[in-house]
């Protein structure tokens, strides 16, 4: 708000009095050359240019009517285009200082109103097309300079205060969602905040993201990701009430802020993301079914301030990760024991390479024409010195996310080799031994020659290593694959597709691959005696691989039920606990020493 330096008489040596602009009603040119100010309280004189005033308290809300009339658009009551009058300072007429305008200027008067009211994106009669058509029409038909200069000033600040508006509103929101983001979030929140503990109110924070939302980026592309997560966005905001509070946290992760009558309507709230994401989103005629992993943490319960109730929400997310995606949890004290114990590990993970902590399990792959041990799948295990064995579901994960899965399996990689030639030397039937490579792997530039280089070493011949890479490194950066797979074809290595049919591959890519072996992923194996759908899905597969020329092999086989229908069908290999549960390998080795046979009938 400026002040303005005024005199009482206009005369100078006078006293100099300083009042705020927002105390002025009107300005006017009198005799041609006076500046007078008007304010409630009374009239005082100001030694300045008429011409120059109001682009110097345009932003205060001053704006010329015609060539000695200034007035202050924040105290118009009321414009009685009739009369050409604008009254000010009160809605009583009689009561009110006027400014009048000429009869010729009343359009001016009424161009002012509109290009401010049609600009302002608060007023109810925001309407930017109308405001560049009005500008455009008034800049080409007005003749006044005066008037000229006003218009262009009125823009020139529109245009600056338009641009701060967006720059504020980038600063607050998600580019790609146009959410709300974690800087708004957190002010929001605490606004929240402060209101729940003067009332005694309660406040759910619900922290989520997308269960496997990597593979549609890995496999699709990242511009179908982001189509999908505008389109979520979309969704959220017609899902939460008014007053409710959405934002993007980051990647796939959301965070709302929701008031509760009861902590009971949380999970209520939580449901009800589930139940939206059920229809699948349809991008570029491809649809694609996401969940979603919540964590909820409750105002005061929980925390009572924002950072401590996302971080419990977090953990409380984390939960529902472990638990297998598509559900809530609500936070629990014990989560944080459990976010420390996952802290500890990373630390512990990273020295376990030097330790010599990692072991290998193998677990036999068997071909069904003849039931005997056809090769083997290399595990790797964590023993860890005070917690014991780690499983590979605890520990994988967080190797893939710190990037300590290269090193870990490089090393699975060059032992599995070394122990595979050590059994042929023993005298044991060659066998295949399949190796787990992750996406990180598979896309380092000298992967190739990390393979080669493990086969010179341990003197293992090249088709003797299968390496076992999953449908969604497949499907990601596809030439870079193709082009891979080609070089460790040269070298004489077997391939395979691992989880089959969990993610969103192509059959064409899968013809262009060329793989040896077709993996089915277990989840279709587990309900195949009792579940039509999976049935018709694995005996799809086994027909399909027969016909691209590759070997089928069933993973996670447990019962004789099985079993029996995979032979039935016609595939090639199986692996699992019908047979044999993964093992060291000096026990490994005792189970080839007694040439132990799978029954088929």
């Amino acid at each position: 708000m400026q002040k303005i330096p005024v005199t009482r008489d206009g005369k100078r040596g006078s006293e100099v009095i300083v009042i705020d602009s927002s105390d002025v009603l009107k300005i006017e040119q009198v005799r041609g050359r006076d500046v007078v100010i008007h304010t409630l309280d009374g009239s005082f004189y100001l030694d300045f240019s008429f011409e120059n005033l109001e682009e110097w308290l345009f932003e205060d809300g001053f704006r010329l009517l015609d060539n000695a009339n200034i007035v202050n658009m924040n105290h118009v009551k009321e414009y009685d285009a009739r009369r050409g009058t604008v009254y000010l300072g009160t809605s009583d007429r009689n009561g009110a200082i006027t400014a009048s305008a000429a009869h010729i200027h009343r359009d001016h008067i009424k161009n002012v109103i509109e290009l401010i009211s049609t600009a302002d994106s608060a007023s109810k009669h925001h309407d930017p097309e109308r405001y560049e058509q009005l500008f455009a029409k008034l800049i080409s038909e007005t003749r006044d300079d005066q008037f000229l200069r006003s218009y262009a000033t009125l823009r020139a600040v529109n245009e600056r205060k338009r641009a701060e508006e967006q720059i504020t509103h980038m600063a607050y929101h998600d580019a790609l969602t146009d959410l709300p983001n974690r800087l708004l979030f957190d002010q929001q929140s605490r606004l929240y905040l402060e209101e729940a503990e003067k009332t005694g109110g309660r406040l759910a924070v619900l922290f989520f993201d997308l269960d496997r939302f990597k593979v549609i980026n890995d496999t699709l592309g990242h511009h179908i990701g982001d189509r999908l997560l505008r389109c979520l966005a979309n969704k959220l905001r017609g899902y939460v009430k008014e007053k409710d509070v959405v934002a993007r946290f980051g990647g796939d992760e959301f965070i709302l802020l929701t008031s509760l009558a009861h902590k009971d309507e949380a999970s209520q709230f939580a449901q009800g993301i589930l139940e939206l994401l059920r229809d699948p989103f349809v991008i570029e005629t491809q649809e694609l079914f996401v969940t979603a992993s919540i964590g909820i943490s409750i105002y005061p319960d929980d925390g009572r301030d924002s950072d401590t109730l996302l971080k419990n929400a977090d953990n409380a997310m984390y939960r529902s990760k472990e638990k297998g995606g598509n559900s809530y949890h609500y936070y629990h004290p014990e989560m944080n024991r459990r976010s420390l114990r996952r802290l500890n590990m990373e630390i512990d993970l990273r020295k376990a390479l030097e330790r010599r902590e990692f072991r290998i399990h193998y677990q036999p792959i068997i071909d069904l024409s003849s039931g005997s041990v056809f090769g083997t799948e290399s595990l790797v295990r964590w023993h860890h010195p005070e917690w014991g064995m780690i499983p590979p579901g605890e520990f994988i994960p967080l190797a893939e996310e710190t990037g300590l899965i290269v090193p870990i399996g490089n090393w699975v990689l060059r032992e599995a080799c070394r122990q595979n030639k050590a059994w042929q030397l023993m005298g044991f039937p060659p066998l295949v031994v399949s190796v787990n490579i992750s996406a990180i792997q598979f896309h380092q530039s000298n992967f190739v020659q990390l393979v080669t280089d493990a086969l010179r070493e341990s003197g293992l011949p090249p088709d003797l290593l299968c390496l076992e890479i999953t449908e969604n490194v497949a499907m990601a950066n596809v030439p870079h694959i193709v082009e891979t797979m080609q070089k460790l074809k040269q070298l004489g290595v077997r391939i395979s597709i691992d989880d089959f049919g969990t993610g969103y591959s192509s059959l064409s890519y899968l013809k262009r691959f060329r793989v040896h072996t077709l993996k089915i992923d277990q989840s279709f194996i587990r309900d195949v005696t009792s579940d039509e759908d999976n049935a018709a899905i694995v005996t799809a597969l086994i027909a399909m691989s027969r016909r691209l020329k590759m070997k089928s092999l069933a993973e996670g086989v447990e019962t004789k039920e099985q079993l029996e229908f995979l032979i039935a069908q016609g595939c090639d290999e199986i692996q699992g606990f019908v047979f044999s549960r993964p093992m060291p390998a000096a026990d490994f080795e005792q189970l080839m020493k007694e040439n132990r046979q799978l029954s088929l009938h």
